[in-house]
């Protein structure tokens, strides 16, 4: 049993009592989150145990709560934690100039073409909007103000969505998950886009272009590439 597992033999597991007590408080507090267990329902089951010492039933607790789902707020922290990668890109804001200090068309147009950008691969890709380029929540309320009469979370998702599936089609619906977070007391929004199954294309007047997401960029493709990657990706 030991071998089917990885270990070289019986004798290469851990001895020690303290460390074998350890790595049990660890294993039931992971079963009983894989069962779907509440905090409340844990501590009952393991109050029908008189005949365990309590340390053991604390120790299991304790790493029932270590090992407890993170918040989809926390989880986002920890995305922003990270860093940008080939999966995931940080925005200031989507629509305000932070330079410009006013709204900007460009602005747009910069999270159009990152959103087709993730769409084009395989792997999809998250953007996070509110959040400058070294990791700093800067929030959303820049965005907000230019949302008219419903500068709100709700006003804001419904301009976003407008904006993508104008530009991509509604078809491409499916494929974008929008969601908000509160990170230090500041929005960010987050979106979330699966590979798409066919190209996705940035209009720009008569022209349309095609964006891949390649490292931690978004990169346009020449007429010859953009042919070839469609080829391979979508034949």
């Amino acid at each position: 049993m030991a071998k089917k597992v990885g270990m070289s033999g019986h004798n290469a597991g851990t001895t020690d009592p303290s460390e074998r007590s350890r790595l049990r408080s660890e294993l039931d507090a992971l079963v009983a989150h894989l069962y779907g267990l509440s905090e409340e329902e844990f501590v009952y089951i393991l109050t029908t145990f008189p005949l365990i010492d309590s340390f053991v039933k604390d120790a299991a607790l304790a790493a029932y709560k270590l090992f407890a789902p993170k918040s989809a707020d926390q989880q986002v922290r920890s995305l922003i934690a990270g860093g940008e990668s080939a999966i995931l890109e940080f925005k200031s804001s989507a629509r305000w100039d932070l330079k410009e200090n006013k709204a900007s068309k460009a602005i747009e147009q910069i999270i159009v073409k990152t959103a087709a950008g993730f769409l084009n691969v395989e792997s999809g890709g998250t953007l996070l909007i509110g959040v400058d380029d070294n990791g700093k929540v800067l929030g959303l309320e820049d965005d907000y103000k230019t949302m008219g009469q419903r500068p709100t979370r709700d006003g804001y998702e419904n301009w976003l969505t407008t904006l993508l599936l104008g530009e991509f089609g509604k078809d491409s619906s499916p494929l974008i998950r929008i969601t908000f977070h509160n990170i230090d007391g500041k929005d960010a929004c987050q979106l979330v886009f699966k590979s798409s199954p066919r190209p996705v294309f940035v209009k720009d007047g008569n022209n349309e272009y095609l964006f891949i997401r390649t490292g931690n960029s978004t990169r346009l493709l020449t007429s010859r590439e953009a042919v070839e990657y469609c080829k391979q990706h979508w034949p």
